[in-house]
């Protein structure tokens, strides 16, 4: 405060520094890749669904021809999709690709050759074995589709939550050094809500409770930090001395930052879930994939022999 009686006036660079953290806690990551694997998911079930419903008017026959050649071009898919495994397990393979290429062209092999293998049989079941077959890829093809969700959202929004979270608590701190001491409330509430976040939890059931009730907190404490900030822009305004337009701006660009720094908390609140959900998927995809290998060798095997 001045001795003098004038108010002293924020500098552009102090205004400037709120504007800046809010703007740059507002930007997402950037998101590579997801639209592609999108389209080329919309394309298959488009070819699924003619598919489907020209049926009849394709003239395929599993036995020969056309039909027969799908076949062997969607065991041929299946036979690919056990390299991904493999290199993901042995980096001496890596002169073949990276990992992550492979692990983009198995979600994609992983849906095509199903569609194969259903134009191959006429969309319809014959044999015991070719219905075990052609059953247990559907329900891997399906399997495939809700581990690459649950990926997503462990490995591209969810994965640098934690070092978000902890940069934008420090920036959330600076606010009262950016402005003045009448924003200590809000940092206040936010070392609170931190000490009661980011508790490991090791089953899928506890981490999901665990998030619900996090993300409860962090509601309520979003809450009463943009009731601070308003309770404290008129002192912030005349310590600062702040023109009308000024201040509204400020307490926007505040309330912007507590807003995005609780949406970053509350997605990290549900990275363990996540964590523990893709892991209990992995195990129950491991031996369903097994069964759709043998499945489709006894169908392969009994259709040549017999």
């Amino acid at each position: 405060m001045s001795v003098s009686g004038n108010p002293p006036r924020a500098s552009n660079s102090q205004l400037g520094s709120l504007r800046g953290v809010a703007t740059r806690s507002n930007r997402r990551p950037a998101r590579s890749g997801g639209w592609g694997f999108g389209l080329f998911a919309a394309v298959v079930v488009l070819a699924v669904g003619a598919g489907w419903v020209w049926r009849d008017a394709l003239g395929l026959t599993p036995e020969k021809g056309a039909g027969y050649w799908l076949g062997i071009a969607g065991m041929s898919c299946v036979g690919l999709l056990l390299i991904y495994p493999i290199r993901k397990r042995l980096p001496k393979l890596g002169f073949i690709g990276s990992v992550p290429a492979w692990f983009h062209l198995h979600m994609a092999l992983g849906l095509l050759a199903p569609t194969l293998i259903l134009y191959h049989a006429t969309f319809r079941t014959g044999s015991m074995n070719a219905q075990i077959a052609l059953i247990s890829m559907l329900i891997v093809a399906g399997s495939g589709v809700v581990g690459r969700l649950i990926y997503v959202r462990v490995h591209r929004g969810l994965t640098g939550q934690k070092k978000e979270v902890r940069s934008l608590a420090m920036e959330a701190a600076g606010l009262k050094d950016t402005l003045a001491k009448d924003f200590v409330q809000v940092s206040d509430i936010a070392a609170a809500l931190e000490k009661t976040l980011h508790q490991p939890r090791s089953s899928v059931i506890s981490a999901l409770a665990y998030a619900i009730g996090a993300s409860s907190r962090i509601s309520r404490a979003e809450q009463q930090m943009l009731s601070a900030i308003r309770r404290g822009m008129r002192d912030v305004s005349t310590r600062w001395a702040l023109g009308k337009d000024a201040g509204r701006r400020l307490q926007r660009e505040s309330s912007a930052l507590v807003r995005t720094y609780c949406e970053t908390l509350r997605k990290a609140s549900y990275l363990t879930f996540f964590e523990r959900l893709f892991a209990l998927w992995h195990v129950m995809h491991l031996p369903l994939f097994v069964l759709m290998l043998v499945a489709a060798v006894i169908h392969v095997v009994a259709v040549h022999l017999y």
